[in-house]
């Protein structure tokens, strides 16, 4: 079985004072715990297990059905089942059972989201890993143990979850990990970081040869940063690799106007219009 992935990255979050938020979100269970396996019943009136035991990344989902970040992060949760669709990835999202089933319900059905939605009877669940914060994910291996977490978050918030559910199945290093949850700070604000942190993941899904995924992510990286280079030169890839290349030389004609040296679109153009340079 492989091993709990509890290496670099998470000594990083504890040298840089990180580990206080993980405190604040579970405060009686750490990284490297272990989650206990239960049956639980689901607000249509059936019964789901906790975890998988054929997952190799258990989300745990616990919102809050009267919270506008709960709410928020749920809409965005959709985006994320369907990236690991197919994948040994279990979702459950955990609402306590003090809410209206009709509530609950009603949320479930706005949002769009998939997973099953468990009730937690008595909160017994939130009272044994000291749930605080709405909303948070907490993402559990196949060795049924706490190896990641992430409270919520305004900005592109699936791109963090997805980067902790591809470092938990092995698609991606420690490096690259960091390299989407601390991208480099954006001195024109917000939107840049976020449009990084999209490019990041593109690059990712690019390397594992799912070219859809990379064109999406460099999409919404444009919409975020229209001046981004390395946007630019991600769809250009992207588009290359789903054999799109008249509107991949466009796209690496856009990133070169913006960046004359930027490899990857210099490549990439050789690659797909076969001529030496630009």
């Amino acid at each position: 079985m492989r091993p709990t992935r509890l290496s670099a990255v998470t000594m990083l979050l504890i040298a840089g004072g990180a580990i206080a938020p993980i405190r604040a979100a579970f405060a009686r269970a750490e990284l490297g715990s272990v989650v206990e396996n239960a049956d639980l019943p689901t607000i249509d009136g059936g019964r789901a297990s906790l975890l998988s035991k054929r997952a190799l990344a258990n989300v745990l989902v616990f919102f809050r059905p009267d919270q506008e970040h709960s709410v928020s992060t749920l809409r965005q949760l959709v985006e994320c089942e369907k990236k690991f669709e197919g994948k040994p990835v279990h979702w459950v999202a955990i609402v306590s059972d003090s809410y209206p089933v009709d509530q609950v319900t009603a949320v479930v059905k706005d949002t769009g989201i998939h997973m099953p939605v468990v009730r937690d009877e008595g909160d017994a669940l939130y009272g044994k890993l000291g749930v605080r914060l709405h909303p948070v994910v907490g993402i559990v291996d196949a060795h049924q143990k706490l190896v990641a977490f992430e409270p919520f978050h305004k900005l592109d918030y699936c791109a963090l979850v997805t980067a902790r559910i591809q470092y938990v199945l092995g698609e991606i290093n420690d490096q690259q990990l960091q390299a989407v949850l601390s991208p480099p700070r954006a001195t024109q604000g917000g939107d840049v970081q976020v449009a990084r942190r999209h490019v990041k993941l593109g690059e990712m899904m690019l390397k594992s040869g799912n070219f859809p995924s990379a064109e999406e992510n460099a999409r919404k990286a444009l919409e975020k940063d229209p001046k981004s280079a390395g946007a630019y030169a991600l769809l250009g890839n992207a588009q290359s690799g789903q054999g799109k290349c008249p509107d991949a030389l466009k796209s690496f004609e856009e990133a070169l106007k913006l960046d004359p040296q930027n490899a990857a679109a210099v490549n990439g153009k050789v690659k797909c219009a076969g001529i030496g340079g630009r």
